[in-house]
C-alpha cells in the first residue's frame, strides 16, 4: 500500500515535472521567435558595398536610464523591431542589438553620425568571451576615444565564422530626433572614401584660405572698405567649414568638445555679418534704396540678437534643435529680403552685378539648407560642409570679380577725369600767363609814367631847396650881422638836412624800399654842420648809431632835422669857454622802444630861460615821430630822446 502510495506520487510528480518542463520549453521556443523575429544576423563580406545597419536592429528605449549591457544581452525580449519602433523623446538613451559574423578574417568599420555620445559592445559567442567596449561621439573628450576609433566611427576585428552579439548605446543629447544610420564597412574602403572626402574638405579650405589671403592684401593696399568685408565673409565660412568638418574640435577642442560644437553658428553668424556689410557697402544701397539699407542694418542687428539668442539656448538647454530651427526661420527672413533685394537689379552698374550673382548662388544653397532643416531634420547637417564649401569659393569668386572690376572702373574713370582735369589746367595756365603778360605789360606802363612823374617831382624839390640854399648861402656872406648870420646859417642847416633827405630818398639804395637807414643822414649832417660853425679850437664828435632803427622817409626827416638843430645849438652857444669841446650822439634798442642820447661838454642851458625857435622845433619834430625827450644840464648838456617802434 505504501509502495503504491509512492508510485502514485511519483507518478503525479514526474507528470508535474514533466508538464513544467514543456512550459519552460514552449516559453523557450516562444522567446527564440520573438528573438529570431526582432533580431537578424548581418553577414559581412569583405568585398560587398558598405552594410546599413538600421533594418537589422533591434531596438529599445530607455527612459529612465536603468538598463546595462550585462541584462541586455541576456534579457533579448525587451527589445523590439526598428522597423516597427517610434521614439517617445529624442533625449532619451536608445540601446541598438543587432548579430554579426563574417565567414573571413575582416577589418571593420562602424561608423554613424551626428549622435553626441555612442558605446559599443561586442560579445563574442565563443567560450570565456568577455564584454568588448567602445566609446564616441561628437561631445566625447578624446581620451576616452580607444586608439584607432574615432568620434564618428569604431574599428575592430572580427573573426573567422565567430557569431558577434553587437550592442549600441545611443544618446543624443541635441534633442534631434536620433538619426541611427550606423553603416559597416571593410576598413580599406571606408579610410579610401574618408580620405577622399578630406581632400575635398582641403580643397575648399585651401581655396578659401588662398583667398582670403589675396583679398587681405588687397585691402592693405587699397583700403578699400568692401575687401575689408568680403575678408571677414570668408573668414565665417570657412571657420564654419573647419568645424562642421570636425577639423576644429579635433584641433582645439579635443577634450572640451561639446563647446567646438556650440561654437560652430557663432561663425556662421559671423560670415552673414561680412555678407550684409558687403551688400550695403558695395551697392550703395543708402543711395539707390533707404528703405533696403535701413532694412539691411536691422538684419545686421538681427544676426547679432541670433547669435546672442543662440549662445543662451546652447548653454541654458542644450537644445541644438530649437536653436537650428530658429536660424533657419532667420535664414528664411534673409531670403526675403535678399530676393527684395533683386529689385534693384536696373539700377546695378555692370561690375555690382557680379555681386548679385554671387547672391543668387547663396540664395538658391541657403533654400535648400533651410528647407533641409525643417524637413530631413539633422541629416541635412551631413551636406553643410559641401554646401558652406561650395558658398564660400564660388560667392567669395563673384564678389572678388565684382569688386576687382569696380577699382578697376573706378581707376579708369579717375584716369579720365585726371586727364579732363590737366587739360582744363593747362588751358587755365595759359589763359592766365596771357593774362599776367598783359597785366604785366600795363604795369611797366604804368610805373614808367610813376617813375617819370616821380623823377620830376624830385628834380623840382631839389632844385628848389638848392635855390633856397643858394640864397641863403649869397646872403650869409654878405651879411655882416652877427644875428642875421646865425639866423641865416640855422636856415642853410635846416635846408641841408631837408636835401640830404631827399638825396637819400631818391638814391640807389632806397629804389626797391620806402626805409632808409639812419646812419648816414647822421654823418652828412654832422659833416655839414663842422663846415658851417667853424671853431677856434674843432669839436670832437663822436657818434654811434649802428641800433638806429630803419626809417621811412617822413621819419628820416624829422630826425635829421632834431640833430641839425641839436648841433646847430651845441656850435653856437655851448663851447664858447670850452677848451676841449666834444659831441656824443649814440643809439640804443630795446624791445618796446629805441633811443638816443645827445650829449655835449658846454655851459649847459637854462630849460626854464632858453625857449628859442630852435627848441619848440625840437619838441615839434619829437611830438610827430610820437617821442619824449628830456634835458639835463647838470654836466655840459644831455638830450635824452625816447621813440617807440614803428610798425
Amino acid at each position: 500500500m505504501r509502495l503504491l502510495k509512492n508510485g502514485v506520487a511519483f507518478t503525479a510528480r514526474s507528470f508535474y515535472y514533466c508538464r513544467h518542463a514543456r512550459g519552460i520549453c514552449i516559453l523557450l521556443l516562444m522567446v527564440a521567435v520573438t528573438v529570431s523575429a526582432a533580431t537578424d544576423t548581418i553577414t559581412f563580406h569583405t568585398a560587398a558595398p558598405a552594410i546599413n545597419m538600421h533594418p537589422s536592429f533591434s531596438i529599445i528605449e530607455d527612459e529612465a536610464a536603468q538598463y546595462n549591457p550585462d541584462l541586455l544581452f541576456v534579457r533579448r525580449d525587451l527589445f523590439q523591431p526598428g522597423a516597427s519602433f517610434k521614439p517617445i523623446s529624442p533625449g532619451h538613451i536608445f540601446w541598438l542589438l543587432t548579430n554579426l559574423h563574417s565567414p573571413l578574417d575582416a577589418e571593420v568599420i562602424l561608423s554613424f553620425k551626428h549622435l553626441t555620445y555612442a558605446d559599443l559592445y561586442i560579445l563574442a559567442d565563443t567560450p570565456g568571451a568577455i564584454i568588448t567596449h567602445r566609446q564616441a561621439g561628437a561631445f566625447r573628450p578624446s581620451q576616452f576615444i580607444y586608439p584607432g576609433d574615432s568620434r564618428f566611427y569604431f574599428q575592430f576585428r572580427l573573426e573567422a565564422g565567430v557569431h558577434y552579439q553587437v550592442l549600441i548605446r545611443s544618446h543624443h543629447t541635441k534633442q534631434y530626433k536620433p538619426v541611427l544610420n550606423f553603416e559597416l564597412d571593410d576598413r580599406e574602403s571606408f579610410l579610401s572614401v574618408r580620405q577622399k572626402s578630406e581632400l575635398v574638405d582641403y580643397w575648399f579650405q585651401g581655396a578659401a584660405l588662398l583667398l582670403l589671403f589675396y583679398v587681405m592684401i588687397c585691402w592693405l593696399n587699397t583700403q578699400y572698405r568692401a575687401y575689408l568685408w568680403l575678408a571677414l565673409f570668408i573668414s565665417g565660412f570657412l571657420l564654419y567649414n573647419i568645424a562642421l568638418s570636425r577639423y576644429m574640435i579635433d584641433w582645439f577642442f579635443p577634450s572640451h568638445p561639446e563647446l567646438g560644437w556650440r561654437l560652430t553658428i557663432h561663425f556662421l553668424h559671423l560670415g552673414l555679418a561680412g555678407l550684409y556689410l558687403l551688400i550695403l557697402n558695395f551697392w550703395k544701397l543708402q543711395d539707390k534704396d533707404i528703405r533696403l539699407y535701413r532694412i539691411g542694418r536691422a538684419i545686421l542687428w538681427g544676426i547679432l540678437l541670433l547669435s546672442v539668442l543662440s549662445f543662451l539656448i546652447h548653454y541654458t538647454t542644450g537644445n541644438f534643435s530649437i536653436m537650428s530651427k530658429i536660424n533657419g526661420v532667420f535664414l528664411i527672413l534673409q531670403t526675403v529680403y535678399l530676393i527684395r533685394t533683386m529689385l534693384i537689379w536696373k539700377r546695378l552698374d555692370r561690375q555690382e552685378r557680379f555681386l548679385a550673382y554671387g547672391v543668387i548662388v547663396y540664395l538658391a544653397i541657403t533654400v535648400f539648407a533651410a528647407s533641409g532643416i525643417f524637413i530631413i531634420g539633422e541629416s541635412i547637417f551631413s551636406l553643410f560642409n559641401i554646401l558652406s564649401g561650395s558658398i564660400l569659393i564660388a560667392v567669395s569668386l563673384f564678389f572678388l570679380i565684382g569688386i576687382n572690376g569696380k577699382l578697376w572702373n573706378n581707376e579708369k574713370e579717375k584716369s579720365a577725369y585726371l586727364k579732363q582735369l590737366n587739360e582744363l589746367q593747362e588751358a587755365q595756365n595759359q589763359l592766365l600767363e596771357e593774362k599776367v603778360i598783359q597785366r604785366t605789360a600795363e604795369l611797366n606802363r604804368r610805373s614808367e609814367h610813376i617813375e617819370l612823374l616821380m623823377n620830376e617831382l624830385n628834380h623840382r624839390v631839389k632844385n628848389n631847396l638848392q635855390l633856397l640854399y643858394s640864397l641863403n648861402s649869397l646872403q650869409l656872406k654878405d651879411s655882416k650881422d652877427v644875428c642875421i648870420s646865425n639866423i641865416l646859417k640855422d636856415n642853410v642847416s635846416r635846408i641841408n638836412a631837408m636835401m640830404l633827405a631827399n638825396d637819400q630818398l631818391n638814391s640807389v639804395n632806397s629804389i626797391n624800399s620806402d626805409a632808409i637807414s639812419g646812419e648816414k643822414l647822421f654823418a652828412g649832417v654832422i659833416e655839414h654842420t663842422k663846415n658851417m660853425f667853424a671853431q677856434n679850437v674843432a669839436v670832437n664828435i663822436r657818434f654811434n648809431v649802428k641800433e638806429c632803427p630803419v626809417l621811412n622817409p617822413s621819419d628820416r626827416l624829422c630826425l635829421g632835422l632834431i640833430v641839425t638843430e641839436l648841433l646847430t645849438n651845441s656850435y653856437k652857444h655851448a663851447f664858447s669857454a670850452q677848451v676841449s669841446p666834444y659831441i656824443e650822439i649814440n643809439t640804443a634798442s630795446s624791445p618796446d622802444c629805441w633811443r638816443m642820447n645827445y650829449h655835449d661838454n658846454g655851459s649847459g642851458i637854462c630849460t626854464a630861460t632858453f625857449k628859442g625857435f630852435g627848441m619848440a622845433l625840437i619838441a615839434d619834430l619829437t611830438r610827430q615821430l610820437k617821442g619824449q625827450y628830456q634835458i639835463d644840464s647838470s654836466t655840459g648838456t644831455m638830450y635824452r630822446f625816447n621813440f617807440p617802434h614803428k610798425t
